[in-house]
């Protein structure tokens, strides 16, 4: 990214906008009818072979798939695999989409897999799904399927994760100019969207702000809210909440070591 052409307010700032770069990939989905067991997507129905267990809630209620990302088709990303299948599944009967505030580490409602051997023998893999609950009685964030596609990009802090006054090494502009600096930063350097790595946005407070025990957290995923209109009709669903935005958190050394038992998943909307 070049930051050799910013805004003169934003300036005093290039040195701590230089060392927090971090390179992410920005997605893009796309409403979609046919989608393959092994593509990734947001929705549909996922890769999963027959001699695994398939994830549940704590009444045995089958979970659904939020989103599904196959590293052969996606860009390289530093410190994240670069193969195998990443799935993220989501409580269907939960107003709350399967997180737990309380314990955000609790995967009763939600569970992060990783298949790092794909089989592509498609006998060997479900192919009945009818066991999971019927679309009309789902609270999801969503109700079509997507298919995604992904650049690798990079960006410094965004303005709402915790660390961004450490990055910066002053504080923000107070008075009049603090305003004008917040929007120009959140124009130039906004956090929202789809993305894998990278800086989380938040419509509320990061969570890790509070914990100095999860402080070491990077984002590992983020699904925004994500609507739009064609002709009338409404072509994309995303909504979390009330226009909010879900992220996921991983440890860097167990990203690294590609364990994803102990993952931190927050949502919040405004």
């Amino acid at each position: 990214m070049n930051l050799s052409n910013l805004p003169d307010i934003l300036k005093p700032l290039e040195q701590g906008l230089q060392t927090s770069l971090k390179p992410y990939l920005a997605i893009e989905a796309e409403p979609a009818t046919q989608l393959s067991l092994w593509q990734s997507k947001f929705g549909g129905l996922p890769y999963f072979p027959k001699d695994q267990a398939y994830p549940v809630d704590r009444e045995g209620t089958p979970l659904i798939l939020l989103a599904q990302f196959n590293f052969a088709e996606l860009p390289t990303l530093e410190n994240f695999p670069d193969k195998g299948i990443l799935q993220f599944y989501i409580a269907a009967d939960d107003d709350l989409y399967g997180a737990d505030f309380d314990q955000q580490f609790n995967q009763d409602g939600f569970r992060v897999l990783y298949f790092e051997e794909i089989i592509t023998d498609e006998s060997q893999l479900i192919s009945d799904f009818s066991f999971l609950p019927q679309q009309e009685d789902r609270l999801t964030p969503f109700i079509k399927q997507y298919s995604l596609q992904a650049v690798l990009k990079q960006a410094p802090v965004s303005l709402s994760d915790f660390s961004f006054a450490r990055f910066m090494q002053r504080e923000p502009y107070g008075g009049d100019e603090a305003d004008q600096f917040y929007e120009t930063y959140h124009d130039h350097f906004g956090s929202t969207g789809h993305k894998l790595g990278g800086y989380p946005f938040f419509t509320q407070a990061d969570p890790r702000q509070y914990d100095e025990n999860i402080q070491d957290y990077v984002l590992l995923f983020q699904m925004d809210s994500d609507y739009d209109y064609k002709d009338g009709e409404q072509s994309k669903d995303i909504m979390w909440g009330d226009v909010g935005v879900a992220n996921f958190f991983i440890r860097p050394e167990d990203l690294k070591n590609k364990d994803f038992s102990k993952v931190l998943y927050n949502w919040d909307c405004s």
